[in-house]
């Protein structure tokens, strides 16, 4: 099990089309195998920050599912559409469950 945190800027002004956007392309993420769960939350003090946290069966069912993502130019239309520097990825192990 692996959960993977993106972290991306959005272009000011942007971030209400960007977030309507992607709740669709979403839904396909969820859908994908391998995948258990994805939370997309905004910064409440800076609503250009915004990340997401997904829970995976792998790194490796996730980096499939990013390559699918390269590979359909979706994720350079949306980077480029709306996009405010790099995204920074994070791969966590979880440590302990409450």
């Amino acid at each position: 099990m692996v959960f993977v945190n993106l972290q991306l800027r959005i272009k000011k002004g942007l971030e209400s089309e960007f977030i309507e956007e992607l709740n669709v392309l979403l839904k396909e993420t969820r859908a994908y195998e391998g995948c258990h769960a994805v939370y997309f939350v905004q910064n409440q003090d800076d609503p250009s920050n915004l990340e997401f946290c997904s829970k995976w069966d792998s790194r490796q069912h996730y980096e499939n599912y990013l390559q699918w993502r390269i590979d359909s130019g979706i994720l350079e239309d949306v980077s480029n559409r709306y996009g405010d520097g790099d995204p920074v990825w994070r791969y966590f192990d979880l440590v302990s469950e409450f």
